[in-house]
């Protein structure tokens, strides 16, 4: 098993020299010891600046670097240790931002000398985002552009079409119906796509408004490009998504917003 890991939360001031020292300690105390007659790209790298770095050929060697120099740019190991008939290969590479553990071996021993490692260098990560909201940038670049289709909306819709196509974003739009319900080839066409852009303009939104809820009920990110003087009930939606204005007829107005509400 290979199990590599990289950290990026761990003390500023962190005592480099006592962290191996420990590490050395956790290892013989699980039964390893160093076996330097492995050659296989065994090093211990201490950088102490961008010109300079020492090497070591052992464990040993390379803790005394550290006792005198114990605080370097960066430091780099790759060593081989035993037990019986097991072997783990234990990589460390210590920069300014990040720490990062490579082992190989046996499945147990990788685990267990991984959460020991963690502990002697207090390392960790930030806690991922659990929001419910999705992240644009995380996004295929596809979005199904919901409408009015009388004269106005497929004016501004055709201009808002080609600044996205433009983009690089593939669209796809619906058609008009009179039905609350949506159909199941305009339902397909939002499912396919990750993004939903609801233009508002004046006039009765009530089935654009639907396709927005049924997106939103499908996790898809939602963007609402709503002309002033329009007043739809966006309640019907709730409040989680980018919403930009545009004046009377200028739906390129809100076209600069838009850049930075989309992933580009």
């Amino acid at each position: 098993m290979n199990d590599n890991r990289t950290y990026t939360i761990f003390p500023s001031d962190l005592d480099l020299a006592a962290a191996f020292k420990k590490t050395e300690t956790e290892l013989s105390r699980q039964g390893f010891k160093e076996n330097p007659n492995d050659v296989r790209d065994i090093y211990y790298s201490v950088r102490l600046q961008p010109q300079r770095s020492l090497g070591a050929n052992v464990y040993s060697e390379f803790l005394e670097t550290l006792e005198d120099y114990p605080s370097p740019e960066s430091i780099s190991i790759h060593s081989h240790w035993t037990k019986r008939d097991s072997t783990i290969c234990l990589s460390i590479s210590v920069r300014k931002s990040e720490i990062e553990v490579n082992i190989a071996g046996n499945r147990s021993d990788v685990l267990a000398l991984h959460s020991t490692l963690q502990e002697v260098f207090h390392a960790s990560n930030p806690e991922p985002d659990r929001s419910p909201l999705l992240s644009k940038y995380n996004l295929k670049k596809t979005v199904f552009l919901a409408h009015r289709f009388d004269e106005l909306g497929m004016s501004l819709a055709a201009n808002l079409r080609r600044f996205l196509q433009h983009l690089g974003f593939t669209v796809v739009e619906g058609e008009g119906y009179e039905s609350r319900s949506i159909p199941e080839k305009i339902a397909d066409r939002i499912r396919s796509q990750d993004i939903l852009v609801l233009l508002v303009t004046s006039g009765d939104s009530t089935w654009i408004l639907s396709e927005a809820a049924f997106a939103k009920a499908l996790g898809k990110y939602i963007v609402a490009i709503v002309q002033e003087d329009a007043s739809p009930n966006m309640g019907i939606i709730g409040a989680d998504f980018e919403h930009i204005s545009f004046p009377k007829d200028s739906v390129e107005k809100a076209f600069t917003d838009l850049l930075f509400a989309l992933p580009t």
